[in-house]
């Protein structure tokens, strides 16, 4: 029988880029959240959100004892969004604050990763930009969570809130324009916390660009330091 070498070359390219497989998987959770909604966007929300994580900690390479910690996290996720889904409303701020610990905790392992001083990889690129978007995602969660806590934390137009409760997906936009400074204005925050859950990201953001430069910079001129 003969023997597939371009899909074992692909696979063996998955496996050293593990972190290419996360920015993928994310990339996609983003662009096909717009086109669910209802009962629907919630069950993919769920999925996908479970599924974003999985992937993450096959990522991390991390030891057994740190997978094992973040595996029981996880079933944690995963039991408190099964559970929200299922109608206990009443479990979302938990569900949400578990979340927002969890994709805390691989974007920090993320971040260990590529911010090491070991050398510059594929892999490592895809995990800087992974890190960066998970980032977003976990300040997603935490202004979800201080909505349940404060319902009027933050105030948006009617296009975004008509109900005025911002969802997950208007919440993760908001996320990715504070960390990016881009700050569109339609989504503002009312609240002393809310304010101050921004200004967190806000250094954050700037802080990673800064790092993530000077850690390339260092790559390079250690290279140059090398050369004949």
């Amino acid at each position: 029988m003969p023997i597939d070498f371009p899909m074992k070359r692909r696979i063996a390219y998955m496996r050293r880029n593990r972190c290419g497989v996360l920015l993928v998987a994310l990339c996609l959770f983003i662009l096909i959240n717009p086109f669910v909604a209802g009962s629907l966007g919630a069950v993919f929300l769920a999925l996908g959100m479970v599924t974003i994580l999985v992937l993450a900690m096959w990522a991390l390479r991390a030891r057994r004892r740190t997978l094992l910690a973040l595996g029981l996290l996880a079933l944690f996720t995963v039991n408190a969004v099964a559970v929200d889904r299922l109608g206990a409303h009443w479990l979302r701020p938990a569900t949400l604050g578990v979340t927002a610990m969890f994709i805390g905790s691989v974007t920090a392992g993320l971040l260990y990763y590529v911010l090491d001083w070991r050398p510059i990889t594929t892999d490592k690129v895809f995990g800087a930009v992974a890190a960066y978007v998970l980032i977003a995602f976990t300040f997603a969660s935490l202004f979800g969570l201080l909505q349940q806590l404060q319902p009027h934390a933050f105030y948006a137009s009617l296009v975004h809130a008509p109900d005025e409760h911002l969802d997950w997906p208007t919440m993760m936009y908001f996320s990715f324009t504070v960390l990016t400074s881009t700050g569109f204005g339609e989504i503002t925050p009312v609240t002393k916390m809310a304010r101050s859950l921004i200004i967190i990201e806000q250094v954050l953001g700037v802080m990673y660009v800064a790092f993530l430069i000077a850690r390339l910079a260092n790559l390079y001129r250690n290279t140059g330091k090398h050369r004949p």
